[in-house]
């Protein structure tokens, strides 16, 4: 920016002023805190953080249509998701959760009573709403921090025009104030505490989610809570169906349990010690997008599995009906990865189904 040092310029790695000259450029002339502004703040950190916030709003956006597909593929019960049974005890997001539950199974044979429906599915599927509903509290949090963040300064010492005189009748106070100016004052305004607070929080909340979808997922191959086929397994497939593909989804799992961790702890004084305290908010930030990363791996493998388990119900009573935004999500997936007849090599299909969730609006 300032002529100094090397860059990457049409292949080949030339003097920065050189480069700026052949571009036309002028290079930057820096005056009073301009470095400060430039290099020392939180921007890369927080660009981090905004890209986790990102991909965490599109993977809870579709959540509720995911779970939905999936309480349709077990043949579950609605009852933890209607307003009779929250209203009475209003978790911050959990009636609002339950209803866009509720509203993805528009039309869905859910909706009428089955002998063959438990009275209580297992809690994997039962608390899918709360776990939503919690994800959904820190993402807005971690909006609110955001905001904050790149909306102010967080600099220091900090330029404040027009600072007020309050306190100015102490002798510390005042040599901080220029005269109808305002006043340069030392801050702590660079610190990114409440940002990376709020990133662990969403990365913990998110991994409940994770978790819930990977039993969800495990049950839908347990002929004992579906009553079809072990691991879904078509027809005249003598094969293992989805039996070893457990494995995927339950190492993405173990992964985000461990980027999960809190690590704004971690650290050693620096500076002279006086830099004592840390956030690592570019690493917290880093392990939240790796965590909506490797949902996305875990929510293809569910809709591969809750798809299989529509099919498999359809064969046996060609009249069922399932939710008209669950069905548009169920023609989608179909577009993209076909169903499974007879064992076939499935990491296209996993592939496939992580770009599915990934894109899918």
């Amino acid at each position: 920016m300032i002529g100094e040092w090397q860059v990457n310029y049409k292949g080949k790695v030339v003097s920065s002023a050189e480069a700026m000259a052949d571009a036309n450029i002028k290079p930057l002339k820096p005056m009073g805190k301009d470095a400060l502004s430039i290099l020392s703040n939180n921007s890369v950190s927080v660009a981090y953080a905004m890209q986790g916030y990102q991909k965490a709003e599109h993977l809870l956006a579709i959540s509720p249509t995911v779970f939905g597909l999936s309480l349709e593929g077990l043949n579950g019960n609605i009852a933890p998701f209607l307003p009779q049974t929250n209203d009475i005890r209003p978790f911050p997001y959990i009636g609002a959760t339950a209803a866009d539950i509720l509203a993805q199974l528009d039309g869905s044979y859910l909706w009428q009573a089955n002998s063959k429906r438990p009275l209580q599915d297992p809690l994997s599927y039962r608390t899918t709403g709360y776990t939503l509903a919690s994800a959904q509290k820190a993402l807005v949090d971690l909006k609110q921090v955001i905001d904050i963040q790149i909306n102010h300064s967080d600099d220091n010492p900090a330029v404040v025009v027009g600072a007020s005189d309050q306190y100015s009748q102490y002798s510390q106070v005042a040599q901080y104030l220029v005269a109808g100016q305002g006043g340069v004052f030392p801050t702590t305004n660079f610190e990114p505490l409440p940002v990376a607070l709020a990133v662990q929080s969403l990365s913990v909340a998110l991994t409940h989610v994770a978790h819930n979808s990977v039993q969800r997922t495990i049950h839908l191959s347990d002929s004992h809570f579906t009553q079809l086929s072990r691991f879904l397994s078509a027809p005249n497939n003598q094969g293992h169906a989805f039996g070893a593909i457990q494995k995927a989804f339950v190492d993405m799992q173990v992964r985000n349990k461990q980027l999960a961790q809190p690590v704004s702890f971690d650290g050693i004084a620096i500076a002279g010690n006086i830099e004592d305290t840390f956030t690592n908010l570019a690493l917290a930030s880093e392990n939240l997008i790796k965590i909506v990363d490797n949902t996305e791996v875990i929510y293809g493998l569910e809709v591969l599995h809750s798809s299989q388990a529509i099919d498999l119900r359809k064969q046996a009573d060609q009249s069922l009906a399932i939710g008209h935004s669950t069905g548009k999500l169920y023609q989608a997936y179909r577009q993209v990865v076909p169903f499974v007849s007879q064992d076939r090599p499935f990491t296209p299909d996993i592939q496939a189904s992580t770009q599915f969730i990934a894109n899918y609006k």
